[in-house]
This record gives C-alpha cells, structure tokens and sequence, in this order.
C-alpha cells in the first residue's frame, strides 16, 4: 500500500483553487522533492497530509504510522540556553511527564549520532553554527523514529555546503530506514543528487514523475525566498 495516495484530488484555500484533478502514489523510501511558484498549493498539500487542512475534494489517504517535520530555519540567538541534547527531545514534551523514558534517550542519542552531532550534545545550541542548528531540528524529528519525514523547506537559509551536507545525511537515512521523505524546495541545483521523484505544482495541477524526467520549465520557475505559504 502506497504511503501517500491522492485520486482526483482537489485542494483550496477559502475561495481560492489551488489545483484539481491531481492523481499520484508515494511509496515507502521514495524521496519526493516538491516543487512550484508560490501560491500554487505546496504548503496546504502538506497540511492536508498532516491532517490539518481539509479543504479539498477527491480521496488522499495517508498510511503513515508516524510523521516527522522539519520547519525551515528559525533564527536562533546565541543565548538560547538549550543544549543540543535538549532541543533534540522536545519532541517527546509529553505534557504530562517530564521525564524521558530509556528508549527515548535511546532515540534522542541515535537521531544525534546519524546527524553527526553526538560530540556537540552538550554545546548550547545557540553557539552552534547555523548548519549545526539546523542538523539539531532534523535530529530532534528522527528521533521520533518517523516513517514519513517532511522538510519544509529547510535548506532555504543554509549555504550550498550545508544544505548538501544536510541532504545527504538525509538521504541515506531514508535508504537505511526506508523512510519516505516530501521535501519542498526552490533549490533546483542538486535535486538529482537526492530526490527520485518530483511533485511539480503549476497552472492549478500536479505533475508527478521520476526525477530524471523533470521538465526543464519547472526548474526555472523555481524562486528563491518564499514570502508567504499557502
């Protein structure tokens, strides 16, 4: 069973169409990059997924298990007092507990070693480089040992090498864990390296494929610096 599946599927946002007859099938381990101008639907795509927006029409069926998302990148100042270790277990602010159990220290630990953080787990996070802080919210979503990992544009802030950086270690976690990942991005330079597949939002429709197949008019209507998400 496919992981994401959408059958005529529709999506709006209030009065406003953002696309209608969109069919396609993501699987476990494929790494979909999401692509489009703003405004076209990727950020409501995303919450429909998520269960948060259900202003569409047609079927989408979401056979995730657990779901882990990385926002793109906040600023930080150097005083934030969080060590390393501590930002990477939020995830696990229960409410009603404040303690951690071994198997999320556990977690917490491998999501730290896979990110390449493990050394850094007690450095305060705000005196850690910006690819540092960025690695600690990829890190604090895999420890919840997800099966569906979503970057919402999270190499948006980052230079070329720490975006690539990021990527990779992302990308080989999902060949590991077979995880899927959805990754949105107006980043075309290094799609290929990672992705397999495309989502490209355009002219109220989506057009999915395998990477290799990605039309070139895609590419260049991809722009850097999203203003505003819908």
């Amino acid at each position: 069973m496919p992981v994401i599946q959408a059958k005529n599927l529709g999506l709006h946002y209030g009065e406003q169409k953002l696309f209608e007859h969109a069919n396609f099938e993501i699987n476990a381990g494929d790494f979909y990059a999401i692509l489009g101008e703003n405004g076209t639907g990727k950020t409501s795509l995303i919450r429909a997924i998520l269960g948060q927006n259900h202003q569409y029409s047609g079927g989408l069926q979401v056979a995730s298990e657990k779901v882990g998302y990385v926002p793109q990148f906040r600023s930080i100042s150097r005083d934030y007092p969080l060590s390393v270790r501590e930002f990477a277990a939020l995830g696990f602010n229960h409410g009603w507990r404040w303690w951690l159990k071994g198997s999320e220290k556990a977690a917490i630990q491998q999501a730290l070693e896979e990110l390449d953080l493990a050394d850094l787990a007690n450095h305060r996070l705000g005196l850690s480089s910006g690819g540092q802080k960025q690695r600690a919210f990829v890190a604090q979503a895999l420890a919840q040992q997800p099966d569906l990992l979503i970057l919402d544009e999270s190499t948006a802030s980052l230079d070329f090498q720490h975006s690539d950086e990021m990527l990779r270690r992302v990308k080989e976690l999902s060949l590991a864990r077979k995880m899927t990942v959805l990754w949105i991005t107006h980043d075309t330079s290094h799609l290929k390296d990672y992705a397999n597949h495309y989502l490209w939002l355009h002219n109220q429709k989506v057009e999915a494929g395998l990477i290799d197949a990605l039309p070139a008019q895609a590419a260049s209507h991809a722009i850097e610096g999203e203003v505003h998400h819908v």
